[in-house]
């Protein structure tokens, strides 16, 4: 048995496992390799090959995968929390990061039908799923990392983008200039664990209740990172009119 054989049936094991019942128990384990990982995402058809680590999150890591040698960025859920340390008692929650992988997934997809400058979502297994890898010799850079030649004109997009993800049934949740990358002068949105999905009509005026706050930050957030280059927008305003929009359009 090869080395990636190797490793593809040790992480198979590995989920067995933890679906036979283990879920809620604490069990001592080692960080998960990048060559389990690579395993894992070649078995199930989403690579031909993991080359490196793009960004980590608290959740979730992407990783820039191969696909008949065209770029994918991977994004896998953590079957487990990372602790500080390498070994230390942690829980896992096999079907709640699941769970967000497919929630994110299905929110980019809607994004993307909508026209919202997403990145193109390509196919998801169980915690792992794929999506166009936005760059070319590298990957596109976050507004947080870029100093701006033309502040307002980028300004206009990303806000653009949270009036395209309402009109498409979305609040991002946590919009900022972390999460909003420019490439080829187009602002695109990223990460959506978690973003309100509002197309549901029955229990739509309830959920957009509990979205308003969430939308309201989103709007600080961006308008507060272009605050520092003297871009003045009234985020306030921006909301009122937003929700009166959603409102007359949607809960009327």
């Amino acid at each position: 048995m090869s080395a990636k054989e190797l490793s593809s049936a040790r992480s198979f094991w590995k989920r067995k496992n933890l679906r036979d019942g283990r879920r809620s128990r604490y069990v001592e384990v080692e960080e998960v390799s990048l060559d389990s990982l690579r395993a894992d995402a070649i078995e199930n058809g989403l690579v031909d090959e993991v080359v490196s680590i793009l960004a980590t999150g608290k959740e979730a890591d992407v990783y820039l995968g191969l696909w008949k040698q065209a770029p994918l960025a991977l994004k896998v859920y953590r079957l487990h929390r990372t602790p500080n340390k390498k070994r230390s008692r942690i829980g896992y929650a096999v079907d709640r990061m699941g769970m967000l992988a497919a929630n994110e997934f299905t929110i980019l997809e809607k994004a993307y039908r909508a026209g919202v400058p997403v990145p193109t979502p390509a196919r998801r297994v169980d915690n792992m799923f794929t999506m166009r890898f936005l760059g070319a010799e590298a990957n596109a850079r976050r507004l947080k990392e870029l100093d701006l030649d033309e502040p307002e004109e980028v300004a206009v997009q990303a806000f653009g983008i949270v009036e395209k993800l309402l009109d498409a049934f979305i609040v991002h949740g946590d919009l900022s200039g972390y999460n909003l990358l420019l490439y080829n002068d187009c602002v695109f949105a990223i990460d959506f664990p978690q973003a309100v999905d509002l197309s549901s009509r029955p229990s739509r005026r309830n959920l957009f209740e509990k979205a308003k706050p969430l939308l309201l930050r989103d709007l600080e957030n961006v308008a507060h990172y272009f605050s520092q280059y003297d871009v003045e927008i009234d985020a306030h305003a921006e909301y009122d009119r937003l929700t009166t929009k959603f409102e007359k359009a949607h809960l009327d």
